[in-house]
Parts: C-alpha cells; sequence; structure tokens
C-alpha cells in the first residue's frame, strides 16, 4: 500500500458474486426499474443500465482507506491537547503510540438512475469497514498528524444492496508500509473520545 491511493475496492479485491446480483432482479426496486425501462423506454436495453449500476458499485468503493483510519484519529479527545502551542511548542514533533483499537466505518451511498420525466429510482448501498489497529504511532507537529508510523492491521468488511450481500471481507491482514508521510499533515479536530474504540485485552 503506497500513500494515500489504498481503496475499499483494492480491500474487498474480489468478483461480486453472479448469483447474490441474480437476488437483486428479485428485489421490488430493481424489478420496478427494469419492468419501466421494458415499458417506457424500449430503445434503452436493461443489460446495459444493470451493467452502468454494477459498475457504479466499483466507483463508489473508491473511499481510501487511510481516510478511513483518520477520520477518527484527527477527532480523538486523546490527541485534541496537542493544538495547546504553550504546552506542546509547534517547533518540537511528539510520537503518540496509539493503544490497541477497533475502527468501524459506515457508508450509505445512493444510485440514482434517472430519465427525466419518465422516473427515478434510488438503490440503495450500504458498506462497512471493521479495522484492528495494534502498535500504531503518530508523529504530531505544530497541532498536525504528519506520519503515521504503522504497526499491525486487520480488517473485515461488508457491502450490501437492499440486504443482499455484494462482497464480503473476513478478517484478515492489511499490508502497510512501515511510515505513511502526510506531507503538510492533518489538522486535529475538536475532539470526540466516540471515535475510537480502544480494546482493553484480558
Amino acid at each position: 500500500m503506497e500513500n494515500k491511493n489504498y481503496t475499499l475496492l483494492d480491500f474487498f479485491g474480489q468478483k461480486k458474486d453472479e448469483s447474490n446480483l441474480k437476488q437483486l432482479h428479485s428485489q421490488e426496486v430493481i424489478g420496478g426499474l427494469k419492468k419501466q425501462l421494458s415499458e417506457e423506454c424500449q430503445k434503452h436495453e436493461w443489460k446495459v443500465v444493470w451493467k452502468s449500476v454494477i459498475d457504479h458499485i466499483d466507483k463508489l468503493l473508491k473511499i481510501d482507506l487511510l481516510e478511513i483510519m483518520m477520520r477518527p484519529w484527527k477527532n480523538y479527545g486523546g490527541l485534541s491537547k496537542y493544538k495547546d502551542a504553550e504546552k506542546y511548542p509547534p517547533d518540537r514533533t511528539y510520537i503518540v503510540p496509539l493503544l490497541e483499537h477497533t475502527i468501524t466505518s459506515s457508508h450509505n451511498p445512493e444510485i440514482i438512475v434517472e430519465l427525466e420525466p419518465l422516473f427515478k429510482t434510488t438503490i440503495p448501498i450500504a458498506i462497512t469497514v471493521d479495522l484492528l489497529l495494534k502498535g500504531f504511532s503518530l508523529e504530531i507537529q505544530a497541532g498536525r498528524i504528519k506520519k503515521i508510523y504503522t504497526g499491525e492491521c486487520q480488517g473485515s468488511g461488508l457491502v450490501q444492496c437492499m440486504n443482499v450481500t455484494l462482497l464480503r471481507k473476513s478478517m484478515e491482514t492489511i499490508s502497510l508500509p512501515g511510515v505513511i508521510d502526510l506531507g503538510e499533515g492533518i489538522r486535529i479536530g475538536k475532539g470526540s473520545t466516540e471515535s475510537i474504540n480502544v480494546v482493553k485485552n484480558t
């Protein structure tokens, strides 16, 4: 994984199950769309439209894995203190180890098939990713996260459309570079202790 270019499409890295795709045809939304196309748009082939919908799902999966990690980190309440320039001078660098924790990220994009003024159909997609992170540290300077020192990362995920599972990723190790340089850095936000779920070892 290179900096900032490993997406959920890479993460799932598998073809959609054709049998599951066929299940979608039995859904009222998809069935209704197919019927409308056949009745009102004789010149538009259903196969072409359906292929476009499936291809668009791949586009929706182009979500950067690094962005998923950064969203809770930059808003984690435990890091907000580093915004205090008096206690943490901007000319100094601080290495902050992170406890073992999980990050759960949910996304609910929609695909809209529209042919004005005949019809407009919305197809909902549900994407969920769980990341278990161990041994990570952040380099912070001037209230910004400048570098990520990675440890062990494991992830699992699910992509569904109207309760039909299109892609499933069982928990497995994700290969990351040892250090991810964030350039000018990501500014630490207001802080929210709910963003990161710390794993308590027993």
